[in-house]
């Protein structure tokens, strides 16, 4: 029976590992159970400002991951406004020995004590604490390594198998069972495919998925980025492969490995995906590169609100596989600083500059004041140039295969298209090195704003960008997760 004198005051801390669905039914159960516990045992229940549980979901507390409400709790107890905490077991506030004995170090002073629903609980004060503290810490942490040695042999043995993905966040082009084909986003991989080895940018076949209403499996819009990983994920070519661990026990894409062939269709033949991973690991398809000329839109353009440059940083995304990408400044002074994800921002930028290049009132003033731009009027030839010459490298290449070519002769013309594919590289190099005026006489007498832009390479987007536009950073909303284009405090210059 119940106590009807209310003895202090408690905390109740949940936690579930993953929760793929998001329904939280397993914290919702944790918490139910632990307030019966604290009723029983007189302890009125209190959570943060806005009268909420502490409540971790789908963070692991062995990986490290920053859980956010345990800070928050333990910032609760170092106050001295509860007396107890109340957990379904103490693998729920940490399976690591360490951070269970900080959290003891934490309460001890404060006379706080941890009651579990399941198991023993954690007591500072008493002569067996730490001894007991440190069983559980060790029981704990032994049963997530053997959890996730478990894991990771399924994983294997799974890849080995070449049984289909099931589970999580579905792959682009396939349902939820990993082995039936999703047409409508199939069709977009061919043709996406078909299109790099043809010599068309990832940014406009973005744009043409997004402009035919398509989104990623997480609805949000479509990038250079997802279509660059979707293309070059073995799976879509019916390869099954397998993430080995690396020295930090993460499994990263990088790592990836093709251990054979997949029960499930394959979207793209084998072959043409060979062809196609040739293509987008081409150092040549990467903008031009002299010494450390920026990889990235508005890289050193973007400016923090502190009135610094902003520059492009990654960091690794909490699953491990992949990093984030975003602008920040170097922090050269005390002051408050910002960031912004690069991929929107780019995206967000390159849209407004080219509605802006689109404007018949500025046409004129474009024409006028190129007419000294004449580097890179010749560094757009030598490109279109450099893309005649793959293209028909890839035509001799196929001939060969299909036998309407003798070999001899493909010796002798591949090698003059390859001696000018040197020659060219030489000359952008340096025109790109020496050169960084707008190239404005292309854009005025280009057909398509939009055409010009994909054909550009990004030295000249960059030249553009920076005559153009200047574009400060402003806060975001706090908790915000999306993209917030009115971040970006435009101010327009010169013809503009």
């Amino acid at each position: 029976m119940a106590s009807t004198s209310m003895n202090g005051t408690a905390a109740i801390y949940t936690r579930i590992s993953l929760d793929k669905s998001g329904e939280g039914v397993g914290v919702e159960r944790q918490e139910e159970a632990c307030r019966s516990l604290a009723e029983l045992h007189g302890y009125t229940v209190v959570g943060d400002a806005a009268g909420e549980v502490f409540c971790d979901n789908s963070l692991s507390a062995y990986k490290g991951v920053e859980r956010p409400r345990f800070k928050a709790l333990c910032a609760l107890i170092e106050s001295g406004e509860i007396d107890r905490v109340y957990v379904y077991s103490t693998d729920r506030l940490a399976r690591r020995t360490r951070d269970l004995l900080d959290l003891m170090d934490l309460m001890r002073p404060r006379g706080v004590t941890v009651h579990a629903v399941t198991g023993e609980g954690i007591d500072p004060a008493s002569a067996n604490g730490a001894l007991i503290t440190t069983i559980l810490g060790a029981v704990a942490e032994q049963e997530s390594a053997h959890k996730a040695e478990r894991i990771r042999a399924a994983y294997e043995q799974r890849a080995h198998s070449g049984k289909p993905k099931t589970g999580g966040r579905r792959l682009f082009g396939y349902e939820t069972d990993g082995a039936t084909i999703r047409e409508d986003e199939a069709a977009l991989l061919r043709k996406a495919a078909q299109q790099v080895i043809d010599g068309v940018s990832l940014r406009s076949i973005a744009a043409d998925w997004n402009a035919a209403g398509f989104t990623s499996t997480r609805g949000n819009r479509v990038d250079t980025v997802m279509v660059r990983s979707l293309l070059k994920n073995p799976y879509i070519a019916g390869l099954s492969t397998w993430n080995p661990t690396d020295s930090d026990g993460r499994r990263l894409l990088r790592n990836r490995q093709v251990v054979g062939e997949g029960s499930w269709p394959a979207i793209i033949e084998p072959a043409m995906w060979e062809r196609v991973q040739a293509v987008l690991s081409d150092p040549a398809r990467v903008s031009n590169k002299v010494g450390n000329t920026p990889q990235r839109l508005l890289s050193g353009l973007l400016l923090c609100q502190c009135g610094n440059p902003m520059y492009r940083r990654t960091r690794p995304l909490k699953s491990g596989e992949g990093r984030y990408s975003y602008y920040s400044c170097k922090r050269p002074v005390p002051g408050t600083h910002v960031h912004i994800g690069s991929d929107d921002a780019d995206a967000a930028v390159e849209a407004l500059v080219i509605a802006r290049l689109k404007r018949t009132d500025i046409a004129a003033s474009l024409a006028a004041a190129a007419s000294t731009d004449h580097g890179s009027a010749e560094l757009a030839a030598l490109t279109r140039e450099r893309v005649d010459l793959l293209a028909r490298r890839d035509a001799l290449e196929d001939a060969v295969a299909e036998g309407t070519v003798a070999v001899a002769s493909f010796g002798r013309a591949i090698e003059r298209v390859e001696q000018r594919l040197a020659e060219i590289d030489e000359k952008v190099s340096a025109l790109s090195a020496s050169s960084d005026s707008p190239p404005l006489a292309e854009i005025a007498a280009a057909a398509s704003v939009e055409k010009w832009w994909d054909a550009a390479d990004l030295l000249r987007r960059r030249a553009v960008v920076d005559h153009l536009v200047t574009i400060t950073v402003g806060p975001g909303k706090a908790g915000a997760k999306k993209f917030d284009p009115q971040r970006l405090h435009v101010k327009w210059k010169g013809v503009a």
